[in-house]
This record gives structure tokens, C-alpha cells and sequence, in this order.
């Protein structure tokens, strides 16, 4: 039976579906930019449940509604499209318009309501979208794998583009770009309507439109967390934003403040006769403080040997190289400089930074007398680290004072600079009696130093260093901890020459080779030498197992397992919990309870949105229940598996281009686009072949991702080591490279599936719509959690058992 839309329009509005899906796919990697700047990185999980929560929400309402909708196909697809673009601008203004504030989040509930609130506005954009693609896959049920093709592959081309278009214009401007974007996608479907109804959706469309353009700039301009750094600093009287620049990286913004200056100074010594020189603030979406000085001369510089980064320095007796990782704004580059090293290579990945001292602020900072014998790299630590280069010294210095580190709003950030495979990595760079030196802001309780250490003790050992406690020195100020390493054992000169620097600084010695009890713990006074007592557990391999002890999660990091600042332990929520007032919550740290909270949303949603057409079905359901548990079972399955690959790749791609951002995009549009193709290829032999071939397509398809996961999860790890060297252009391609095999088998199971349901239960195909969907909410969460349990290679096993289990339900 045919409806008036089947005679009108017999094929689907492909070019509208690639424009959507491309400018849907667009927002959602802006959104992860918005919430960086506007709150913190470890939000960009969420916006991948929220796009998958609209997906979701789709199916069931497209299940209740379909013979409605299906009748009035083309009005509803361009409806939905201008939908999406008026949301997609209209939601974020609302959403900003909610005092959510992140680290109050563990005792204040109503900044929960908040969120969800957030949660649910943001949805929206993508329910339109979803509606838009699943009608269209129902109304030309029999071109199911190209419409999906042609999805999958306009997103992945609005991954890459969003990156490309982030280079050029500001984040609140491109969110204005890509909801105008939308609304085009619905001017080339509407040559499929005719007369009145034609007019009447043109006219609506430049109302639309019109919206979108006049909308006040001040509504778009972003409006930072308060308690981020830049927030709190622009409130100082006279401070002055000198510069704003937007990347693709981060948004970098440079403040002056002549009434109250700046003064930083990580791990200053209350001995330093001198202060730091007059500072610009520079900080990295709105936080992440460091600075550049004002050099006049070596005396204003004299501060800096009265930092703990200085260590090696008075360690090595005469250092005439030095490699800088993470140069940032300059500091540990005037650090070596003032002890007069000839050589000095600083690498930075963040280009925009080593621009600021070398080119808009270098007569303040006096690059012209500083760059004689300094090479600013533009790479990742790790990518420079694969270089055969050596160096006496190779220093680390903190990263950029973050207002709300202490909170724990980067536990579910990723770091690779300070896996035991980078510190092995960085050992391999020192010359003979080289010296490496990493210095972290301290905490308290102490927690990132500890870990650190245990994985610098690793480290050394799979190195081939069998006693480790030769090769360290480990000494603390009132706010920084510096880890000072090396290949063979600390001289009896070198030890001496650690103290020397210690006791004249007033620095706290946590670990040297033959130190004793009385000599820890003298300056800056803790309750217990933790830092000591970790330290000598750890390398002394005792039965005083202090790390399992201890109250937070303290062991090393790993490439497979880089959540560095991750220190959540189960076995302590009660006793934090248990403390009076709320002494107890502050210590938890927000990132991981966010994390929870956020799959209990999703789990609620996706559990509700999969009764809810059961109850719609109940007739229907009488027809297969086998058939129906098989539908769930399949979708539920793929919908995990799809996403725990695709955001274990992101994670696997960060340590290959350095930039989480770029993982975001390059991963999604390679796995988009080679998956469409492989949707595209399921259309072609169906159309060769019939339904037929659809087993023992999905059995290849199942059986190659198995075969190449487990081949990735073996090898990827060197291939990586490889890559990172290169340019990031090559960089790039090899992760495209790297993905295209995988995501086209990965393209199959979906439309593959659907083919089975509309052969069997064609009034299921929007049910399975949306129960892929909420399946995918949950994934997105999930994905982290079982990485912080069992690692990223441990999540993409559990996604080629998902598979397996959904070749034997199809």
C-alpha cells in the first residue's frame, strides 16, 4: 500500500540526510569544545550520551507514532531538520542560562537536577535528527544500508570539517554557523513538497533562519564556570584581557592586572631573596594558570633557582643539554637559561603557546636574546621521546595552576606524559649520568605524587634497573614535589649535592639513597612522612604494602589505563562519607561520581525508553516473543560493542596526535565514513544477491572484527611508538589508516540487522532504532568506567564478545 508521499517522492532526500548528519555530527564535537572552555574537559562522555539519549528517545516515539508520521513523511523529515537548527542554538543559550557549577555537585543536589536539566535540553537537537534518519529508513525500507551509508559517512565528514572550521572561527560563532547549516539541510528537501504545502515550509524555514542570524551576540557569548581561573581573575580591579584566541586545541587567553600582580612561582622557597618579575596570566579554557615574565636582565630570573625544578640543575655538574617537555609559556625555558645551558630544546603541543613568547609577547619575555640555542618543537612529549636524541637533563615542570585540580575535575582526564611507558620512554633520552626530573603540584592529602612515584618505581624495573632506590631522589616545597631520576646509581657527590640544595632552600627530603627517618618531615610539617613512608614501601617491596593501604588508588598509570589523576577507591567512600559535616565528600573528588550519576541517568532513560513501546506493542508482541527477545538481545549488543571500540580508539588516537580534540574528530569521521562504506557495500550485495547472502555476511563481519581487534590490541602499542614521531599530517593518515579496516566490518551488523527485522517484524525496525540507541547511551559511559577498571584493551575484548553474542541472537 502506497501513500501520497510514496507517488510524490520514490527516492529518499539523500543530500539533506548527508548535510544533516554532517552538521549534527559537527555540534556534537563543538559541544565537547563548549563544555572544555565553559567547564571542564571530563564532560565530553556526556555529550556523546546526550546525542545517543536523542537517538534513542526517537525510536520509541517513532513507534508509537509511525503510521502518522510514515503518512505525512516529507512535511515531518523537513520539520524535523528545521528543528534541529533553531535547537541546536536555541538549547545551548538555555543551558547556559542554568547556575550549574561543577564542584558543588557531591553536596549540593540541586546542581544534579541541573545537570540533568542540561542533560535532557541538549537532547533535543539530536531527537530532531534521529527522527529525520529513522523515518527515512522506515519510508525506503529497502535502501535501509545506503541511507545508512550516506549517515555515517556525512557525519564522518562533519568531524573532520568541524576541526578545519575551529581554526577559523570562535566556538560561539561556529555554533551560530552550524545551526544555519541545519536549516539548509531542509532547503534541498523542498523540492519534494508541491503548492501550498511547499510555500508554507519555505516560509518557515526563513523565519528559521532569520532566528538564527539576528540572535544577539550576547546571548552566545560563553559564560565560563566562576570558579574557574580567568573567571576569578577578571573580577581583580583593572585587569586587562590582552588577547583571546581560539583553536581547535583550546582557547587561550591572556590577562594583565597592574593593581595586584601575578606571582607564579610553582614550589617558590620562602629563602629566595627575590621574587618573580611582573607576569601576564595566561591561561587554557579559562583555566590552567601559568605565566610569562618580564625579563629585563639575568637578575630577574635569580627566583628561579629557588624553585624545586632547579634540582638537576645543581645536581649535574655541568649540563650543556636539556630537553624541556611541556614548555608551555616559557618558564622552564628561562630556568635553564639562567644556569647557562648552550642547548635547549623545549617541545610544546600546543603551538598558540610557543607563539605567545616567540612572536606577540617576545620583547616582553626578550626572546631575541633568550632564542640563541632554544628549538621550540611543536609535538607531544611522548612524540618527541621517540627521537634518538640524548640529553643531560630532561625536566618536566608542572603543568598550569588549575582552580579546581583539587576537586578532582580532571580524574576522568587522560594523561600519556606520565604513563610508565613514557617514563621508560624518557630514560631512554639521557646521555650518560643524565638526570630526569619531573616536578607536580602536591596535594593534600598527598595523591598524584604518590602515584608518580610508583610509576617511575615500575618504570625503572622494566627498564632493566633492579634497585631502583640507588637511582632516586625525591625532595617536596610547600606546594610542589619534585621526582629526580636516574639510569645508574646517585654518586655519593650527587647525594650530597641533593641535600645541600634541600637544606638551603628549607625543602623537605621524601626520598634519597641511605636516608633515615629524622631527616624527613622538617620544614613543611605533615602529620605523617607519607611521602617517605610510600617511598620506602614501594622500593623496599616490604610486607607493609603501603599502596593497597593506603586511602586513595595511588597505583601507576599505563597507557592502557591513563587516567593519572584518577584516585577514586571503593573501599574508602564509606569512611569519607562517614566523616562529619561534609569534611568526607570534599576529599572524594568529583570526576568519578559524575561519571555515575551520569550512567544512572542514562540506565533510567534507556530502561524507560525500552518499556515504554513494549507497552504500545503488546498485540504485536504476541506474534514472536522469541523474535522479540532476539531484536533486543542483537541491538542492545551492537549498540554496546560499536561505541566501546570507537571511544577505545579515541583514547588510543589521543596518544598518537597528542590532542584529545583531534582524537575526538579524526576517530569519528574515520570510523564514521569507512563504516558507511561498509553499509554501502551490505547494499550492494543485497541488491546482488538478495537476503541470502545476510548470514554469512554478518559471520565474516563478526569474525574480522575479532581477527583485527586482537591484532590492534597486540601490535598497536609499537605501531604507536612509530607514528608519533612523524608529522601531524602523517599522523593523521595513519590513524585513518589505522581505523579503516576495522570500522568497515564494524558498518555491517546494523544494517544487516535491520534487513532480518524487516523481513521478519518490519513494524519493529524504529523499536530497534531506538533500543540501539539507548544502548548507546549507556556505552558512552560505560566505555570509562570499565577502562578505569580494566583498561582500554579490556573494554575492546568486551566489545568482540558483544559481537559475538550478536551474531548468535540474529
Amino acid at each position: 500500500m502506497h501513500t501520497p508521499a510514496d507517488t510524490q517522492s520514490p527516492t529518499p532526500p539523500l543530500l539533506s540526510i548527508f548535510i544533516l548528519s554532517a552538521t549534527a555530527l559537527a555540534y556534537e564535537v563543538l559541544l565537547i569544545r563548549l563544555f572544555s572552555i565553559v567547564h571542564w574537559h571530563h564532560f565530553a562522555f556526556m555529550v556523546i550520551s546526550i546525542a545517543l539519549l536523542g537517538y534513542g528517545v526517537s525510536g520509541s516515539f517513532i513507534t508509537v507514532c509511525r503510521r502518522w508520521l510514515l503518512a505525512h513523511y516529507d512535511t515531518v523529515f523537513i520539520g524535523n531538520v528545521l528543528l534541529f537548527g533553531v535547537s541546536s542554538v536555541a538549547c545551548f543559550i538555555t543551558v547556559q542560562q542554568l547556575p550549574f557549577n561543577t564542584l558543588e555537585i557531591l553536596w549540593d543536589s540541586s546542581q544534579w537536577q541541573r545537570l540533568f536539566a542540561s542533560y535532557l535540553l541538549l537532547t533535543l537537537p539530536f531527537f530532531f535528527v534521529a527522527n529525520a534518519l529513522a523515518l527515512s529508513m522506515m519510508r525506503f525500507h529497502r535502501q535501509i544500508p545506503q541511507i545508512y551509508g550516506i549517515d555515517l559517512i556525512g557525519a564522518g565528514f562533519g568531524a573532520l570539517s568541524v576541526m578545519l572550521l575551529l581554526q577559523w572561527y570562535a566556538p560561539d560563532l561556529l555554533l551560530r554557523i552550524l545551526g544555519i547549516s541545519g536549516i539548509v539541510a531542509a532547503l534541498f528537501a523542498l523540492p519534494r513538497l508541491a503548492g501550498r504545502s511547499r510555500r508554507l515550509s519555505l516560509s518557515l524555514l526563513l523565519l528559521c533562519l532569520l532566528s538564527i542570524v539576528i540572535t544577539p551576540q550576547s546571548w552566545l557569548d560563553l559564560r565560563l564556570s566562576q570558579y574557574k581561573g580567568l573567571a576569578q581573575t577578571l573580577l581583580i580591579k583593572d585587569t586587562t584581557l590582552l588577547l583571546s584566541h581560539s583553536s581547535p586545541v583550546s582557547q587561550t587567553d591572556v590577562v594583565q592586572s597592574p593593581l595586584v600582580p601575578f606571582r607564579y612561582a610553582p614550589g617558590l622557597s620562602l629563602q629566595s631573596p627575590s621574587g618573580p618579575p611582573e607576569q601576564m596570566a595566561v591561561f587554557r579554557d579559562g583555566d590552567q594558570m601559568t605565566a610569562i615574565d618580564h625579563v629585563t636582565g639575568s637578575a630577574a630570573l635569580a627566583y628561579q633557582d629557588y624553585m624545586s625544578s632547579a634540582l638537576p640543575y645543581h645536581v649535574h655538574a655541568s649540563p650543556q643539554a636539556v630537553l624541556v617537555l611541556g614548555s608551555a609559556t616559557g618558564a622552564a625555558i628561562l630556568q635553564a637559561r639562567l644556569h647557562q645551558v648552550p642547548r635547549i630544546d623545549a617541545v610544546e603541543p600546543d603551538g598558540e603557546l610557543s607563539r605567545l613568547i616567540s612572536e606577540v609577547f617576545a620583547d616582553y619575555i626578550g626572546w631575541r636574546t633568550l632564542q640563541h640555542g632554544v628549538t621550540l618543537h611543536t609535538l607531544s612529549a611522548r612524540g618527541f621521546a621517540a627521537s634518538e636524541n640524548k640529553y643531560d637533563l630532561v625536566v618536566m615542570g608542572p603543568a598550569g595552576g588549575s582552580s579546581g585540580g583539587s576537586a578532582g575535575v580532571y580524574e576522568l582526564t587522560t594523561s600519556y606524559d606520565t604513563t610508565v611507558e613514557a617514563l621508560q620512554s624518557y630514560l631512554k633520552l639521557l646521555a650518560p649520568d643524565g638526570l630526569l626530573t619531573i616536578t607536580l603540584w602536591s596535594s593534600n592529602p598527598a595523591r598524584g605524587n604518590l602515584k608518580l612515584f610508583d610509576t617511575a618505581v615500575i618504570a625503572m624495573r622494566q627498564s632493566g634497573i633492579e634497585h631502583p632506590e640507588n637511582n632516586i631522589a625525591w625532595i617536596r616545597s610547600w606546594n610542589t614535589v619534585t621526582l629526580l631520576l636516574k639510569n645508574s646509581a646517585l654518586t655519593a657527590d650527587e647525594i650530597q649535592r641533593v641535600r645541600d640544595f634541600s637544606g638551603s632552600r628549607s625543602f623537605d627530603l621524601a626520598w634519597l639513597p641511605g636516608i633515615q627517618p629524622h631527616e624527613v618531615n622538617r620544614f613543611q610539617l605533615l602529620q605523617e612522612p607519607v611521602f617517605y613512608l610510600a617511598a620506602r614501601s614501594l622500593l623496599q617491596q616490604s610486607d607493609d604494602d603501603f599502596i593497597d593501604r593506603y586511602k586513595y588508588d595511588i597505583h601507576a598509570a599505563t597507557d592502557d589505563r591513563p587516567f593519572f589523576d584518577n584516585y577514586f577507591r571503593w573501599s574508602s567512600l564509606r569512611e569519607f562519607l562517614s566523616m562529619p559535616g561534609q569534611a568526607g565528600i570534599s576529599m572524594i573528588g568529583v570526576g568519578y561520581p559524575t561519571l555515575l550519576f551520569t550512567l544512572v541517568q542514562a540506565a533510567v532513560a534507556a530502561f524507560v525508553l525500552i518499556l515504554m513501546p513494549l507497552l504500545f506493542l503488546r498485540s504485536e508482541q504476541q506474534q514472536g516473543t522469541h523474535r522479540l527477545r532476539n531484536i533486543i538481545i542483537y541491538y542492545l549488543a551492537i549498540g554496546l560493542a560499536f561505541l566501546f571500540i570507537e571511544i577505545a580508539f579515541i583514547e588510543k588516537f589521543t596518544l598518537i596526535l597528542s590532542q584529545p580534540l583531534y582524537a575526538v574528530a579524526v576517530a569519528l569521521c574515520a570510523f564514521l565514513v569507512f563504516s558507511g562504506l561498509g553499509s554501502l557495500y551490505v547494499q550492494y550485495r543485497l541488491q546482488q544477491a538478495s537476503s541470502a547472502v545476510i548470514a554469512p555476511l554478518l559471520r565474516r563481519a563478526v569474525f574480522m572484527i575479532g581477527l583485527i581487534t586482537v591484532f590492534y590490541i597486540v601490535l598497536l602499542p609499537q605501531l604507536s611508538t612509530s607514528i608519533m614521531a612523524l608529522p601531524e599530517m602523517l599522523r593523521i593518515l595513519s590513524a585513518f589508516v589505522l581505523a579503516a579496516p576495522l570500522a568497515f566490518f564494524m558498518g555491517m551488523p546494523f544494517p544487516l540487522g535491520l534487513a532480518t527485522v524487516q523481513q521478519h517484524s518490519p513494524h519493529l525496525i524504529p523499536w530497534a532504532w531506538g533500543i540501539n540507541g539507548c544502548a548507546s547511551v549507556l556505552s558512552a559511559v560505560l566505555a570509562v568506567l570499565f577502562a578505569i577498571e580494566i583498561g582500554f584493551n579490556g573494554v575492546m575484548l568486551c566489545a568482540v564478545v558483544l559481537y559475538f553474542i550478536a551474531w548468535r541472537n540474529n
